[in-house]
């Protein structure tokens, strides 16, 4: 009997003792971007994407977690319905890697140790950083954008737009359910990172002059600022015309499927704790 106690004893201490806290997981999916090129929010060139993440598990009702994320993100303005999207004629694309620290909530209480309490919504928010490079494509080449400084940035005294960074901050809102079985973890999520840049896809603002660009008209930055005239139609890049489309900074989303494991780990319970 005292063995048979003891055995009894040594278990339930074991089950108080077992935290739930670390998971380490990845998430795959798509991104995609919204911005000058595409003010209309189309979702029409969705791109691959994918991540790494930790978490560690508040309690029931919260998390904090770390993100490090790659996605690739392009639009075309082809892919606009409208005769002036058309004749503007610009593109970009770009790599973002991204790192993301995030405070969850969970609407209802997650505990693997429940069989009621295994699944939940939750919401997220908190900053993320990261870095891009636009490019652009001329004569079958890619060409990075943000050296060339398209809107006259090479030549801010002249022109008054500064060069913009190739790194830059993010307000991520994040929206996913989760449920477990066993040590492992599931879920569905979509993430909105609001940036502090409308230059995502070197596209802000007016055209500029050609004597703030490299070369004047004859350079090459002025090819890739007004390609208007590639079609065949009338150049329509007059200096402070305007080139860029939405007034509000650039965006993206990142949509993808989580999975995770728990490690659990075990702690010695404190003398005359109850819990």
């Amino acid at each position: 009997m005292q063995k048979a106690f003891l055995i009894i004893v040594s278990l339930i201490l074991f089950q108080a003792a077992r935290a739930q806290f670390h998971e380490f997981g990845a998430i795959g999916g798509f991104a995609h971007y919204f911005g000058d090129l595409n003010p209309k929010f189309s979702f029409s060139m969705p791109r691959p994407a994918a991540g790494a993440f930790y978490r560690y598990n508040i309690k029931k009702r919260g998390a904090y977690r770390a993100n490090i994320n790659f996605a690739m993100l392009e639009f075309r303005d082809d892919a606009n319905k409208g005769e002036h999207y058309k004749q503007r004629n610009l593109s970009f694309r770009t790599n973002v890697i991204e790192i993301t620290n995030l405070i969850e909530f969970n609407f209802l209480e997650f505990d693997k140790s429940q069989k009621k309490k295994w699944f939940t919504p939750y919401f997220a928010t908190g900053l993320t950083l990261f870095f891009f490079n636009p490019e652009a494509k001329y004569n079958g080449k890619w060409y990075a954008l943000q050296p060339l400084g398209t809107e006259g940035q090479n030549d801010a005294n002249y022109s008054g737009v500064k060069k913009y960074n190739l790194y830059n901050f993010a307000i991520p809102f994040v929206w996913g359910f989760k449920f477990s079985v066993s040590e492992w973890n599931f879920g569905i999520e979509g993430g909105w990172r609001q940036t502090f840049t409308d230059y995502l896809d070197d596209v802000s603002g007016n055209y500029p002059s050609y004597a703030s660009l490299p070369g004047g008209s004859a350079g090459f930055a002025a090819q890739l600022s007004d390609r208007s005239g590639e079609n065949g139609g009338e150049p329509i890049g007059k200096p402070n015309y305007q080139r860029g489309e939405s007034p509000k900074k650039d965006a993206y989303l990142f949509v993808g499927v989580t999975v995770s494991y728990t490690i659990m780990r075990i702690q010695c319970p404190k003398p005359f704790s109850t819990r």
